[in-house]
């Protein structure tokens, strides 16, 4: 009898659920392109065998391109019931839509037939994060639905609003926040000075036209104002540029809302393993002992948090980049990559981040008019293997980028899921291994790993083949067709009789052989 074993370290969902209609901002992108940017339904239901259906209705790409319906069923769960996690690769047929005003022959999906499209989706709580990927003749459309919460808002700094205080306005990007919307008894004084700017100089490459301009000033006469920004509030609080009273906080507690109606913190549910960003710094007038712009960022467990601090943190503090001085280096596009070390900090569970940008490491030096330039914000999170191991043996010589590999184990006998010991180079992977037993005579196991990036947009796939030598090497005299296919199986181990055009399944041949293929 075949024996299958499946153990997700993320544990399989049963608890039922009904279908439930989300609404969020729909990004698309072609051949790599950001082409529209528009709100969005996706509705998701579970069915009685515990896996789910996925419907994006009347899919259209921006308001020229109508699609279809996208639908796409029997999707597993590779998460929890509490945060179930949605995957799959399929082909599937799109459908024509209801829109009033397109006719049915208008929609492009149907004239397409049979389309692979891959999906992974995470909900939780009474939000839906998915990526689609649609593979449609001569272009690859990228749909993303909401962020779920693993970026920053407004990251790219193409969105602004206008902030006013007294009679001085700004332009500041939504979810991020300078003087003209911070508190203090000095508020008044410091928002008199606009500090931030749309600019139309973006870094190298970038698809998007704007960034962000922070700019220092000069408050009551002669004081330097340093030009900072964040995701959480500006406060200033004290009369003295060092005093803690004049800071940057977050505050998860509280119903205050800026001007574009974002509140003053950003939400975070992941643990990246790096930040990167692009800034272009120039001081008006180089100051030797003060030459530096700054950039820091720490996650929280969403207790309240200020910089500079005014006491010790570490107890709340889940996590933190490595702060970065940044340099003019001669008033040209920089890209920073800031490590978030975990180690030192709370192993509770992330829930906001505090980032901070100032045209001055020093508070209140540098000069009046120094600019700092800030585009494409990003948080990363990893998504390989860097080793794996079978009670205890390790894989030699491996690779992250290689997929294929074989063990002989003297003795091994059966393996289980929990002997395969996987570590990654992410903080916060998601991880799954699934353990097939052949009937090839030779004690074959083969353990099929994934690991994906904590944001769901990396995912690397690892195949393990486990033999015993001293059985392989005892089976003699067999006369075996080497081409006959013994059986085809999906992901899970479970045996298929009828193949879907577009999946991934394992093939195994009489010979013992197995191998991963996508289904024509």
């Amino acid at each position: 009898m075949k024996k299958i074993f499946t153990v997700l370290m993320l544990a399989a969902s049963s608890a039922p659920l009904l279908a439930t209609d989300y609404t969020n901002q729909l990004v698309v992108n072609m051949n790599g392109i950001e082409i529209a940017n528009q709100q969005a339904v996706i509705s998701v239901e579970q069915k009685d065998n515990g896996n789910y259906i996925l419907k994006l209705d009347n899919f259209c790409i921006g308001t020229t391109m109508p699609v279809g319906n996208i639908v796409v069923d029997d999707v597993t769960n590779m998460g929890n019931s509490d945060t179930p996690i949605l995957i799959t690769n399929q082909n599937i047929n799109i459908t024509p839509g209801t829109l009033e005003g397109v006719g049915e022959s208008d929609w492009m999906g149907p004239l397409l037939g049979s389309v692979p499209v891959e999906v992974k989706a995470e909900i939780r709580g009474e939000e839906l994060y998915s990526l689609i990927d649609i593979s449609m003749p001569g272009m690859a459309i990228s749909v993303q639905f909401g962020n779920g919460g693993y970026q920053i808002g407004n990251s790219g700094f193409e969105n602004f609003h206008t902030a006013t205080a007294g009679s001085a306005t700004s332009d500041e990007p939504n979810n991020w926040h300078s003087f003209m919307s911070c508190t203090g008894m000095l508020a008044g004084i410091v928002s008199s000075v606009p500090h931030t700017f749309i600019s139309d100089d973006v870094r190298p490459g970038s698809t998007g036209t704007k960034s962000v301009l922070i700019k220092s000033g000069l408050a009551l006469g002669d004081i330097v104002a340093n030009g900072t920004l964040t995701t959480g509030r500006l406060k200033a609080g004290g009369f003295s540029a060092t005093s803690t009273d004049n800071n940057a906080f977050l505050d998860i507690t509280s119903t205050e809302v800026d001007a574009n109606g974002d509140p003053f913190y950003a939400l975070i549910n992941g643990k990246p393993d790096s930040l990167a960003v692009w800034v272009k710094f120039k001081q008006e007038t180089p100051v030797e002992e003060h030459p530096y712009a700054t950039i820091t960022a720490v996650i929280t467990d969403g207790s309240y948090y200020q910089e500079p601090v005014d006491k010790d943190y570490t107890d709340i503090i889940v996590g933190r980049a490595a702060d970065t001085k940044i340099a003019s280096n001669g008033f040209t596009w920089q890209k920073l990559v800031m490590p978030f070390d975990y180690s030192a900090y709370t192993e509770k569970d992330p829930k906001a981040i505090l980032v901070t940008i100032s045209t001055n490491a020093d508070p209140g030096e540098g000069t009046g008019a120094d600019s700092l330039l800030v585009d494409d914000f990003e948080l990363i999170y990893n998504g390989t293997a860097t080793g794996i191991s079978v009670k205890g043996n390790a894989v030699e010589n491996f690779a992250p980028a290689t997929s294929d590999y074989t063990l002989r184990i003297k003795g091994i006998g059966e393996i289980t899921a929990e002997d395969v010991a996987v570590t990654t180079n992410a903080k916060d992977a998601k991880v799954t291994v699934d353990v097939v037993h052949t009937d090839d005579g030779a004690g074959t196991s083969i353990a099929n790993i994934t690991v994906m990036s904590a944001d769901l947009k990396k995912v690397s796939t690892y195949t393990v083949t486990v033999t015993d030598p001293d059985i392989a090497d005892g089976i003699d005299n067999l006369t075996i067709d080497d081409n006959a296919i013994e059986g085809i199986y999906n992901l899970n181990g479970q045996r298929i009789e009828t193949p879907v055009s577009g999946q991934v399944y394992i093939t195994k041949y009489a010979d013992g052989k197995t191998v991963k293929t996508i289904m024509k």
